[in-house]
């Protein structure tokens, strides 16, 4: 797996609709005057930094094995409302001189380094886009000795908008977060009834995480109880992710599990589903994964952890000290029947916009045949923007032009991440329809009426 697709994270910088606006890096933003001739308040454009990392945990050099991945400086700015005009980023990387080089500046986003400063000229940002990069890599150097090593500080600019500055401390050595493996499949799972999961998570690096980790729970076809009164849900009724912030701290070569499984319960029309969680340091959560403080929360006792030998856990490589997960999936008593699920692309005329394609109900080895694509047909005045896979980040994948250029569109199966689709709202066509389709084995799957819905587009005015 390519280091750009092992580190990427959802976004939707570029999506023009129905995105919360949220600030990232809480208590490390600060908003200043912008440019000396800063245009009359009324006038005046908002950037938003929407991502960034408060910690980077530059990992140490070892020898034979050389230098380690270092984890990925990812940034993500939008304009919520006006054109930022002449939009700018600069970085001081001094922290890392000595302990780093910094190497793999993004050209394509306007980026130039000199020594440790690293400057990226991003132009124009329309209302409602924005940029989402990696504008440098980092590589650890031998004999770094561990500890606090200063701070990274961004400060990005517009002409007519404020000035964002943010730091980032910079700590060589690494966490390595680790959890429970092992595929799991339950079966003969009754709907309304209970799928559970024992979380367990370590630490395997040489350095601890003091600032606190959080559990992420979630589920596809079933619910979360509101049980942990230190969780919060993403509904009070049928909530489907959970944020449980454990203060920590998680030291190296510590493991825990929880005291007891983590209990969902099965959609009473669920045919197949999945139980999961992943570990994540709560400094850094994204603001696509992080529940608001006014989330509901759990009403029963607290979530517990005991030690646990965490010999045997594993992590990613390439995220070490970023995130860990596991799932279970299960199979309801229901029969086996996968069902297409539709959905609608919405944004202007001549406008760009990433749509997430949902998965089908009851996708998996069992009727599809192992994992396979879905094939959309889009609809008339829509056309696709093919995304590379290495120009993006995130845990998701994107739709690619199919076997014929005047047919449906491929987009991958079950990812670890979920599928997004990028097209170009070309011209208004009323009524205009298309449609997804989820194979399946007709003969594990013989009702093939669901098989297909709608794709509805809807243009803004």
């Amino acid at each position: 797996m390519s280091r750009r697709r092992a580190g990427r994270r959802l976004t939707y910088a570029a999506v023009a609709c129905g995105v919360a606006l949220v600030a990232a890096g809480a208590g490390a933003t600060a908003f200043r005057t912008g440019h000396p001739s800063t245009p009359p308040a009324s006038a005046r454009a908002v950037l938003q930094l929407r991502s960034a990392l408060n910690v980077f945990y530059l990992p140490r050099y070892s020898a034979p094995a050389g230098a380690p991945l270092a984890p990925e400086y990812h940034v993500v700015l939008r304009a919520p409302q006006r054109t930022v005009r002449k939009a700018d980023i600069s970085f001081d990387l001094s922290a890392f001189k000595g302990k780093a080089d910094i190497y793999g500046v993004h050209k394509g986003y306007g980026c130039v380094r000199s020594g440790f400063q690293v400057n990226c000229a991003l132009g124009d940002i329309k209302g409602g886009e924005g940029a989402d990069f990696l504008p440098f890599y980092v590589k650890p150097k031998p004999d770094t000795a561990p500890g606090p090593a200063g701070t990274v500080t961004m400060t990005v600019r517009g002409a007519n908008a404020p000035t964002i500055r943010h730091t980032t401390q910079v700590i060589v050595g690494s966490p390595y977060l680790t959890s429970r493996q092992g595929y799991r499949r339950l079966t003969g799972i009754r709907p309304g009834g209970p799928v559970s999961i024992t979380p367990a998570f370590g630490n395997k690096g040489d350095t601890g995480v003091t600032g606190g980790v959080t559990l992420m729970l979630n589920t596809t076809e079933a619910t979360l109880p509101l049980r942990y009164r230190n969780c919060r849900y993403d509904k009070a009724v049928g909530a489907t992710r959970a944020q449980c912030d454990l203060p920590g701290p998680l030291p190296a070569g510590a493991a825990f599990e929880t005291v007891g499984p983590v209990t969902a319960v099965a959609d009473r029309t669920a045919k197949s589903g999945i139980l999961g969680y992943s570990l994540r340091r709560t400094v850094d959560l994204d603001h696509l994964s992080r529940l608001p403080a006014s989330a509901p929360r759990g009403t029963g006792e607290p979530l517990r952890l005991r030690p646990v030998d965490g010999g045997a856990f594993t992590g990613i490589l390439a995220r070490r000290s970023e995130s860990a997960g596991a799932s279970v999936e299960f199979d309801s008593t229901r029969k086996y029947d996968v069902e297409a699920v539709g959905f609608t692309i919405e944004g202007r005329v001549g406008q760009v916009v990433d749509t997430q394609v949902p998965y089908p109900r009851g996708y998996g080895w069992g009727a599809a045949g192992g994992y396979d694509n879905l094939w959309v047909t889009l609809p008339e005045g829509v056309s696709l923007v093919e995304v590379a896979p290495e120009s993006h980040s995130g845990d998701f994948l994107y739709c690619r032009e199919g076997p014929r250029k005047d047919g449906p569109v491929a987009c991958p199966g079950p990812e670890a991440g979920g599928t997004l689709i990028r097209v170009r709202i070309d011209r208004r066509v009323e009524g205009a329809r298309g449609s997804v389709t989820a194979p399946s084995d007709r003969s594990a799957d013989p009702d093939q009426s669901n098989n297909t819905a709608p794709v509805a587009v809807r243009c803004l005015p």
